[in-house]
């Protein structure tokens, strides 16, 4: 194995041994565990010889500065925050993979035509406040200051969080990378599916990342007696959410390839065996790769959240937390991407759309994006079964190497 993958390797191993919990990996945004894996970063990448910082949202920032005047800023990135019972490659081995592209670069003094930043996120799961991408939304200048108020399960404020780990909060308005200093931005992920392992291929070429909506519902019933309330009288708010997930299921079936509908966090209350749920929230996730069909489907979903309110006598509370428009990968960061994917010697050049979303998607909004996916073994990911291979790894870091020099020769041509 060589030096730089047996490093991202350990590397791997230990962010995926700071967490929260003692049994499984779990490190939302803004806890102890997060800190510490932040804190890694730091010095990891003071390590590799760049400059960092840490910005007020929580973003760990380095960067290799280039010599020219009026240089732009190329970024390679990927987040730190997990889900719940997490694997350790989905957002570290993007990071790690910047980590030592950027080492390279360092050890051999290359002069760069642009400024190459490593960004690893803060926050790209929403896990904690059910709003994805906190950290690169800060990058681009496109956090919305609603997102302060947004409450996680302990009822504490995103505002409090960040004035915790020493943000300040008027700073995350101010700490962005303007659009026009922008040159582009590439991001390696496990595919979190199963085509290249189907393919028996290490990685691959991303066309385009899928349309998303993220919503919270409330179902307002009635709490009684569960011994002594008859049930044609009942306003049983779980009953409400247990009809409203089957008919999610529903669509999401008879849409197939097209969408997908999941309800994954749920609440009652008051979460006792011999009462009538009173109160009853849940998160609601529709992806497509169709922008017009996942609003169609939004549409429907409400009329029919609406509907079976209206039926069983009680009320219900739509807040959309977070939606993003489908994004196309750039076609000249794809073009470099395919050269230094045959210059690694991998003869296929697959391209996939990604059905997850990415810190890509708010990248885009200033940007050209590129992405690439690295095979995890069974497709498996938000799972502590998750895996990728060495070998993998070592394909992944020969494109990233071949891919920066190609932006560098392509930066240079244009410069002349």
């Amino acid at each position: 194995m060589k030096v730089e993958v047996k490093r991202i390797v350990e590397r791997i191993e230990n962010l995926g041994g700071i967490s929260d919990e003692s049994h499984c990996l779990s490190r939302f945004y803004g806890t102890p565990a997060h800190k510490r894996a932040g804190d890694l970063l730091i010095q990891w990448m003071e390590n590799a010889g760049m400059e960092v910082f840490k910005d007020s949202i929580g973003n760990i920032r380095g960067v290799l500065k280039s010599p020219r005047a009026k240089a732009k800023h190329f970024v390679i990135g990927s987040h730190y925050d997990t889900v719940f019972k997490a694997g350790k490659y989905d957002g570290p081995l993007g990071i790690l993979l910047g980590i030592e592209v950027a080492q390279r670069i360092s050890e051999n003094a290359i002069e760069l035509p642009f400024h190459l930043n490593i960004v690893a996120f803060a926050d790209e799961e929403g896990s904690r406040f059910n709003t994805a991408y906190l950290g690169s939304s800060a990058l681009v200048g496109e956090f919305d200051e609603i997102w302060l108020n947004r409450k996680d399960d302990n009822v504490h404020t995103l505002k409090e969080v960040v004035e915790k780990n020493e943000g300040n909060v008027t700073h995350i308005f101010k700490e962005y990378i303007p659009k026009e200093d922008w040159l582009g931005y590439f991001e390696v992920h496990i595919e979190q599916g199963p085509v290249l392992c189907e393919k028996d291929l290490p990685l691959c070429l991303v066309s385009s990342i899928a349309t998303q909506t993220r919503v919270n519902i409330a179902w307002d019933g009635v709490c009684g007696h569960a011994g002594t309330y008859p049930m044609h009288l009942r306003s049983d708010a779980l009953c409400a959410a247990a009809e409203f997930t089957l008919e999610v299921e529903k669509i999401g079936k008879a849409y197939n390839d097209k969408l997908v509908a999941t309800i994954g966090k749920l609440n009652v209350e008051p979460n006792i065996s011999n009462v009538i749920p009173g109160v009853v929230t849940h998160s609601l996730d529709v992806r497509s790769p169709d922008d017009l069909l996942l609003a169609e489907i939004t549409k429907e979903l409400k009329y029919k959240a609406e509907t079976i309110a209206k039926k069983r006598g009680l009320n219900y509370h739509w807040e959309i937390m977070q939606t993003n428009p489908s994004v196309s990968c750039d076609a000249q960061l794809k073009a470099a991407l395919s050269k230094s994917i045959k210059k690694a010697n991998i003869n296929s050049l697959l391209e996939i759309p990604s059905g997850a979303g990415h810190d890509a998607v708010m990248i885009s909004k200033v940007a050209p994006v590129s992405m690439l996916f690295v095979r995890c073994k069974d497709g498996i990911s938000h799972n502590p079964l998750e895996y990728t291979a060495p070998e993998d790894i070592n394909e992944a870091l020969n494109v990233c190497n071949n891919f920066i020099e190609e932006i560098i020769e392509i930066s240079n041509t244009k410069n002349k």
